[in-house]
Order: C-alpha cells, then sequence, then structure tokens
C-alpha cells in the first residue's frame, strides 16, 4: 500500500516566498529609529503567516477527516489564533500608546548572541528612569558602540514601552 504524494501548490509557493521575503525585510529594517514598529511588524508577520497556513491546512483536512480529525483540527486552529493574539498584544498596545520619552540614570549597555547564531546579535541600553524602576530596551549596534565610547551615566530615551524597542538615545 502506498500513499499518494502530496503536490507542492501555487499558494504554498507564495508564502514561503512572502515568508522569506519579511524576514529580509525584518533583518534590513533597522534596530532603532523611526522605522522600529515596521521591524517588530515584520518579526509577527512570519508568525501570523505560519499560523494561518496551519489553520488553512487544518480546514482542508476537516472536510476529508472524522469527528475526532475536526475536533484535533479545532484544537490547533484556537491554538494558532492565541499564538497570534499573544506576539501581536504588545505591538498594538505600543501602536495605540506612541511613544514615551525618559532619562535614564545609571545605565549599562550590554550584547547578547540572538537564537539564529552568527548572524544575529541583539544590543541592549538598562537603566534607571525617575520612579526607580529598571528599563530595559533594545538598541541598534550603532547606538551601542557609541554608549560604549562615551561612556555616558545617564541617557535621554525615546522608546515603545511595551515592546522594548528605542527610536532613540541621546
Amino acid at each position: 500500500m502506498s500513499k499518494a504524494r502530496r503536490k507542492i501548490t501555487k499558494y504554498e509557493i507564495i508564502l514561503c516566498i512572502l515568508v522569506l521575503a519579511v524576514i529580509a525585510a525584518g533583518l534590513l529594517l533597522p534596530k532603532t529609529g523611526e522605522l522600529v514598529l515596521l521591524d517588530e511588524f515584520c518579526s509577527i508577520s512570519v508568525i501570523w503567516i505560519v499560523c494561518i497556513y496551519v489553520i488553512v491546512r487544518v480546514i482542508h483536512n476537516w472536510k476529508i477527516g472524522g469527528k475526532s480529525t475536526k475536533t484535533t483540527g479545532m484544537l490547533i486552529a484556537v491554538f494558532c489564533a492565541a499564538v497570534c493574539l499573544w506576539f501581536t498584544k504588545d505591538f498594538t498596545v505600543d501602536l495605540v500608546s506612541g511613544t514615551k520619552t525618559v532619562t535614564l540614570t545609571d545605565i549599562e549597555v550590554s550584547e547578547t548572541q540572538a537564537h539564529t547564531g552568527i548572524f544575529s546579535h541583539h544590543y541592549y541600553l538598562m537603566g534607571m528612569d525617575p520612579q526607580g524602576l529598571r528599563t530595559r530596551v533594545e538598541i541598534s549596534a550603532d547606538d551601542y558602540t557609541m554608549m560604549r565610547q562615551t561612556g555616558n551615566e545617564t541617557a535621554v530615551l525615546v522608546y515603545y514601552e511595551h515592546t522594548g524597542r528605542a527610536v532613540s538615545v541621546r
């Protein structure tokens, strides 16, 4: 008994190209600046595209499956929708509320290697805000280098509070 092989459809190829284009755009967008939420949108878009693809495949399988397949498919679809909403919540709140400006004291910068390894590093600025809370935001490599060289003890930061992304550091 052999199973028929399923062919890759045109829309699956288009989705793969779309995911690769969104990932490439995310790699090229600046990590600090006015377009920082667009970079965040690219990351969220990849999650949405993958979840939508899974939901479409699950709905397709409902037509050929039994009751247990439909139940499992429904659970998978609900899970995918929850994942999409979870990753979108901070972006949406920042899009609505806008930027916040704060003067940080006792600042330090750090660098971490991302999960992709060689290709990606993340740079962070941490400091104490006037209310005594520790604030940590992602900054660009250029901002990281500038902050390390100048050794400032304070910085004026314009950032999106919920996603933790800096618009400007002075």
